[in-house]
């Protein structure tokens, strides 16, 4: 998309608000990485530390703000993002699991994901490595946990819950599943 996607609206609520009411109730820090005009109440904007660099720098960015261990990262412009999920995944992090990561279709979501906030420095040592895949990080760091689909569909069908808007079509796909128009597994 040719504009910025958080203020975009699905339903009658915004793509941001949308993300910021999953992660409410699970989450005791808000940070909306990198926004420029736009977020929600009670939510705090960090600057993106390595503008242009992707999401493993907004990653960086987030894990050096956060004031707690456990920090949930999710992209802004997932409409059907599930606090119940959210809720979970947060709760398998643990001393001995530093990253919570869902699988569907054969692919990590890193976008939609838990991480433990002493991953900070291998985040960046990737960053200055040159790395700028999330999933390139996530092949060397130690202590993963995988979610496989079977346990993602516990809430709700995965296409849905991992979804984001990226073209119009993405956008009008969402509005239309709302409506209740095409089945979670129809596309575009």
């Amino acid at each position: 998309m040719d504009r910025d996607k958080l203020p975009l609206v699905v339903g009658k609520t915004s793509l941001l608000d949308r993300v910021h009411e999953a992660l409410a109730p699970h989450c005791r820090e808000i940070l909306v990485v990198g926004a420029r005009e736009y977020a929600p109440v009670r939510a705090r904007i960090i600057s993106d530390l390595r503008p242009d660099e992707g999401p493993l720098a907004g990653i960086e960015a987030a894990l050096l703000a956060a004031r707690y261990r456990s920090v949930f990262v999710a992209a802004g412009d997932m409409p059907f993002l599930a606090g119940d999920l959210v809720g979970h995944l947060l709760g398998l992090l643990c001393t001995h699991v530093s990253a919570v990561v869902p699988c569907f279709g054969g692919t990590p979501h890193p976008l939609c994901a838990a991480y433990a906030r002493e991953i900070q420095p291998a985040v960046s040592g990737a960053l200055d490595a040159g790395v700028r895949a999330v999933r390139e990080l996530l092949e060397g760091l130690p202590g993963m946990r995988y979610v496989r689909e079977d346990e993602l569909r516990y809430f709700g069908e995965p296409e849905l819950l991992l979804a984001n808007i990226n073209s119009p079509e993405d956008l009008a796909w969402a509005q239309a599943v709302l409506r209740k128009d095409v089945l979670p597994h129809e596309s575009g």
